[in-house]
């Protein structure tokens, strides 16, 4: 009889293992998902301009987006912790998302467009933290980088085939053709999550989990999509106050260089399809460069990786300044553009995360991460604004100049990193604590 329930145990345990050595099922419910969020992501700035929207509205549509997205980040993400429920959110936003495209479909005006993309973008943030929660109780500790480097690529890769998509159909569908297809695609998602996910209770404390160097992948929406630290306490520690300085001059520049750019190129006669076209090469051009950069950083301190990554964004942004006198000579200066913007993203969001796991200890990375995050989705927010007003009240010229000098502007601080010395504000603030 012993040697029976022993025997049983042992099948029971080694199952157990097995299950925990393979890749969740529940990662291909991301694919549908993320083609049509990938490929969404484009219609809803050309669909807002075919509305009427200038540059301005253009700025307050992404910079609310953002602010709406982080807001839901951090409400979800402790919702989920406080039910240790998992699996309800990410359902809820995966279903949301369906239903927000065809919202959005059916939106009469600019504002309309801009109230419901707010919305969409608060429900759809339970799909940001809570699938990676949810991961690292699916999966072996000693696999999570292999884990959350597979999900990504997924993801990535889904987001790719949804850009093009949109650019093979927008041709042939109008935007709100586009909002209904894609809402349509996202559904299989719903249903293979519902199957496939299961339920892990247990509760993972979030400040707990290291940076891992393969996990910001796509830059969906633009926002820093990996917010699995909750900033419930604050702190900017002098050490990090050079890389805070710098993430915060280089959100600016992103914010004022990203969602003026589609404006640009629209209003300067380029077609929607074209655009898609551009921001298929960007995204293309950093899915294929993650890994070989993370390969890259084994051997590379990653303060010089995260400079060569805003050097790169700072040029990229200029090209768009420079006077062609060649047939086709703004297509082929914005294809220059997205494609540095590709490449650059690949080295500062790997080499961001892993500079932070490098220099804080195991005790302070949840809230180095933390104050981070929120710094970069206050910048990109404030970007966002900026790059409306200039574009609007000014000249796109002028916004772009703004933008890569600040990309630019963003290498001084890191210095301080290397080796170098620099006096950042942020050494002078004091502590930050907000009561539970």
């Amino acid at each position: 009889m012993k040697k029976k329930v022993a025997t049983s145990m042992q099948a029971r345990k080694a199952s157990l293992i097995a299950q925990n050595t393979q890749m969740p099922r529940w990662f291909y419910a991301f694919v549908p998902f993320k083609i049509a969020t990938g490929g969404s992501s484009q219609v809803v700035p050309l669909y807002a301009m075919h509305l009427g929207a200038g540059a301005g509205e253009i700025g307050l549509l992404n910079a609310l987006s953002t602010f709406a997205s982080t807001v839901g980040t951090i409400f979800w993400g402790r919702l989920s912790d406080k039910t240790l429920k998992r699996k309800a959110f990410i359902l809820m936003g995966l279903l949301s998302t369906s239903i927000f495209l065809s919202l959005l479909a059916f939106a009469g005006s600019f504002w309309d467009l801009l109230l419901i993309n707010a919305v969409y973008s608060f429900f759809l943030a339970s799909t940001v933290s809570i699938p990676i929660v949810l991961l690292f109780r699916n999966v072996r500790k000693t696999r999570w980088d292999e884990a959350v480097g597979k999900f990504n690529k997924i993801g990535g890769w889904a987001w790719v085939v949804g850009l093009l998509v949109g650019f093979t159909l927008i041709r042939f569908l109008s935007f709100k053709e586009l909002f209904i297809l894609f809402a349509v695609v996202n559904v299989p998602g719903f249903v293979i999550a519902l199957k496939t996910i299961r339920e892990a209770p247990v509760y993972l404390h979030r400040a707990n989990i290291k940076p891992l160097v393969t996990q910001v992948i796509q830059k969906g929406r633009y926002l820093p999509n990996f917010i699995i630290h909750l900033p419930t306490k604050l702190r900017v520690s002098s050490k990090f106050s050079g890389f805070y300085l710098s993430s915060l001059f280089f959100w600016v520049s992103s914010g004022m260089y990203a969602t003026q750019l589609p404006v640009f190129l629209i209003k300067s006669g380029l077609t929607g399809q074209e655009v898609f076209g551009l921001a298929l090469l960007n995204s293309s051009t950093s899915a294929m460069l993650y890994q070989r950069v993370g390969l890259k950083l084994k051997s590379k301190n990653p303060a010089l990786a995260l400079m060569q990554g805003y050097l790169f964004r700072s040029i990229g942004v200029l090209l768009l300044l420079l006077p062609f006198n060649v047939p086709y000579a703004l297509l082929i200066s914005a294809a220059g553009s997205y494609v540095l913007w590709g490449y650059s993203w690949s080295y500062i969001s790997v080499s961001s995360t892993s500079l932070i796991g490098r220099m804080s200890s195991p005790k302070e990375q949840g809230s180095v991460l933390a104050t981070a995050n929120l710094i970069n989705s206050s910048g990109f927010v404030l970007g966002s604004l900026a790059g409306g007003f200039v574009a609007s009240q000014m000249d796109f010229t002028l916004n772009f100049a703004v933008a890569s000098s600040m990309s630019f502007l963003a290498v001084v601080p890191l210095f301080s990193i290397i080796g170098l010395s620099f006096v950042s504000p942020f050494s002078v603030l004091p502590q930050i604590r907000r009561k539970n």
